[in-house]
């Protein structure tokens, strides 16, 4: 860990994806690839999570910034306003920041771009970018920042001042065919709540939200709310139950157990790094 960077998401979003990086990678065997829409703190999180990372963003200053502060922790960053070169040398860098003012300038070609791992929507053009995202009924983990803005309190530029994204935040919540988490931070306005790690407090009531589909590897291994799964990978199919009188006999004449409560035979390697 080159420098510890907290994610602009809620502080409980933030330890489901830490724990949710313990496991998940090593699960798919493969490097993990991030389509963030906005960039910043959690580009720099998600390069320490070994993940490989295409970031959109419309910051000049902001850019210069973040693609600074990446090559001074040694990672390989490419910045580029066409999305057929961060395509091509996507697999080349670690970070690529890809420059665009709005949504039609990058289009949807962008999701068919890799077999994304983990789609960050907390940047610009949310509607178009949530829109796409449930048009595709993608097979990413989604990270939905900001669910506040299908609320009807708070301030205005979080809710009914935004009718068209507001209906479309409610729609993907409300789909049967999502599964969800959200993780809300309390309001600090005027110091009435607990600070983050950092010191900051939240000026609205704040809300982050990780979604996947119902046929998502987290739904077949039924993480709980901190990112753990409740089964291994040995429990996708249930193959672990063909193995329960084995590894947990019981004598139903005695009525007892013929193994420890807590014996080892029922420890099962969660592959945590």
């Amino acid at each position: 860990m080159k420098l510890r960077i907290n994610p602009w998401f809620t502080d409980s979003c933030a330890v489901f994806l830490n724990n949710l990086f313990k496991w998940y990678p090593g699960s798919t065997g493969k490097i993990l690839s991030v389509l963030e829409w906005g960039g910043g703190n959690s580009s720099i999180y998600f390069l320490q999570k070994k993940c490989r990372i295409l970031t959109i963003e419309n910051n000049e200053d902001f850019i210069k910034d973040l693609s600074a502060l990446s090559h001074a922790l040694g990672y390989k960053v490419n910045v580029t306003s066409k999305l057929e070169d961060a395509a091509s040398d996507f697999n080349d860098y670690d970070l690529t920041i890809l420059k665009a003012d709005k949504f039609e300038d990058i289009g949807t070609s962008v999701f068919e771009m890799q077999d994304w791992s983990i789609i960050v929507n907390d940047g610009i053009s949310r509607l178009q970018v949530i829109e796409a995202i449930n048009e595709r009924k993608t097979s990413a983990i989604i990270v939905l920042d900001n669910v506040e803005y299908c609320a009807n309190w708070g301030s205005l530029d979080r809710c009914s001042a935004h009718p068209d994204r507001v209906r479309s935040y409610r729609q993907i919540l409300r789909d049967p065919s999502w599964q969800h988490y959200l993780f809300e931070q309390v309001e600090g306005r005027e110091g009435h709540s607990v600070p983050d790690a950092t010191g900051w407090e939240a000026p609205i009531r704040w809300i982050s939200g990780v979604l996947w589909r119902h046929d998502h590897l987290l739904a077949k291994l039924m993480v709980s709310h901190i990112g753990l799964p409740v089964v291994n990978l040995d429990g996708l199919d249930d193959r672990d139950i063909l193995t329960l009188p084995e590894r947990c006999p019981f004598d139903w004449d005695e009525m007892k157990w013929l193994v420890d409560e807590y014996s080892n035979v029922l420890t099962l390697d969660r592959k945590f790094e």
